[in-house]
């Protein structure tokens, strides 16, 4: 597992490049807790904020976090300009992407007023507004293909999950399960049959979520909710998660998806001869825990934040917990510092279980990811994912064998037929309506 240091790194190396990875902060109940549980009702009318976004307090996490990045590499290691603008206005320095989810993206804009807060902007307008770069949810394989094209294979995982382990740890705690129903006004086992239902073990999740933000809101608990019960569902909504999500490195390459190539591509910037005149210092990455936690087990960097719940040896996450990764050079030679940051714990360095070094040379680092993928396949081959184009896709198979192959070949051109060219002009209409409802949605392609 992997094991915090020293936040102290070697003063005789070069930093290159900084990269983040956090998840959102905290946040209002999913909108079908209230059906999950009316007699909480109360609790959800004192939320400031929709369902499922970002609360001021989530706000205030990220823009702490957003400050630790400031305080450590403007202040303190003068490796970032005090304005994203750069020393020469020449380009930004630090880009902001976040998954497709509300909640991530006001987080990247949070975290962005605390890296850059008031005074910081160009002269005349004292705020430094930053662009955060989302895809459509359909887009999104970087943060979200379990949700896109893995949709199909996630879900045949879940289901396998939800017949055989954890149908075992419902009925493990099922005297806890409809102890909290009654709490409720609702029978658990009927939450699949609501009119807005869901799986149980989904549910589950969904009522657990509700008391740890009610909590972290300052709300008071749900009468009759004691202490044990909370921790007895929070226990089991984390291990159910943890469960189905990582149990093989298979699942876990897909849940990573195409995060674990932008990684790559990213901490490989500072070694290319001639630097991209489009990269950046700093990439901020916002998403939710399951990626973070995905990444973690594919880089052997288990989570031990005390009191929070435990499973496959890794705990739960604090709302905004950021994953740092820095990288140096030391003589001409590359290498890796991690970190881990969250509002409540400050920052500590972290050796990474499945590199040799607490300064992991690249190539290593670069070798855990590759290596994993290598031996569980692609995201994209283990979801039977390909990308879709517009030109039709003809295979040997449907291609007639020439009547002579030795014969010389024999040029002929034909007029298309009337029913040809309407075709054509099908397909052309069919395009330009494509790229203009691409254009209406806020479509943005991404580097």
């Amino acid at each position: 597992m992997s094991t915090p240091s020293s936040n102290t790194t070697t003063a005789d190396s070069e930093l290159r490049l900084v990269l983040s990875l956090t998840r959102h902060g905290s946040r209002a109940p999913n909108t079908i807790a209230k059906s999950l549980c009316p007699k909480n009702l109360g609790n959800f009318a004192k939320y400031h904020v929709p369902p499922e976004q970002l609360t001021e307090y989530g706000m205030e996490q990220l823009r702490r976090a957003g400050d630790h990045v400031r305080n450590e590499y403007v202040h303190k290691a003068k490796f970032l300009s005090p304005s994203i603008n750069g020393p020469d206005h020449f380009h930004f320095e630090s880009y902001f992407r976040a998954d497709s989810a509300d909640r991530c993206g006001q987080s990247a804009i949070a975290m962005g007023y605390g890296l850059y807060p008031d005074g910081t902007g160009p002269k005349g307008f004292e705020k430094q507004p930053i662009s955060v770069y989302m895809q459509l949810l359909k887009n999104e394989h970087e943060f979200a293909a379990p949700k896109g094209p893995c949709k199909a294979v996630n879900k045949a995982d879940i289901n396998l999950y939800q017949s055989t382990r954890g149908a075992e740890l419902i009925e493990q705690n099922r005297p806890m399960l409809e102890a909290i129903g009654k709490l409720c006004g609702v029978n658990v086992w009927d939450i699949p049959n609501l009119p807005d239902g869901e799986d149980i073990i989904t549910g589950i999740k969904d009522l657990a979520d509700m008391f740890t933000f009610d909590q972290q809101q300052g709300l008071a608990p749900l009468a009759g909710l004691t202490p044990e019960l909370q921790t007895q569902i929070e226990e089991l909504s984390f291990t159910h998660l943890m469960e189905r999500y990582y149990s093989t490195p298979r699942q876990v390459t897909y849940w990573v998806g195409g995060f674990a190539d932008l990684l790559l591509k990213n901490v490989h910037q500072p070694t290319r001869p001639t630097p991209d005149e489009g990269g950046f210092k700093y990439y901020s990455y916002h998403g939710h825990r399951e990626m973070l936690h995905g990444l973690g087990k594919m880089l052997g960097w288990d989570f031990q934040f005390k009191g929070l719940q435990t499973a496959l040896n890794t705990s739960s996450l604090h709302p905004g917990t950021t994953m740092l990764f820095e990288v140096r050079e030391r003589n001409a030679k590359f290498f890796v510092n991690t970190f881990l940051w969250s509002p409540q714990t400050g920052r500590d360095a972290v050796h990474l279980a499945k590199c040799s070094a607490l300064d992991c040379p690249l190539d290593e680092f670069a070798g855990i990811i590759t290596n994993h993928i290598a031996e569980t396949g692609t995201w994209q081959q283990i979801c039977n994912f390909e990308p879709t184009t517009f030109a039709p896709v003809v295979h040997p198979a449907t291609v007639a064998p020439a009547a002579n192959a030795s014969a010389a070949p024999q040029y002929t051109f034909r007029l298309p037929t009337f029913g040809g060219l309407l075709a054509v002009l099908a397909l052309l209409a069919m395009f330009v309506h494509r790229v203009v409802k691409r254009r209406d949605t806020g479509y943005k392609a991404l580097a």
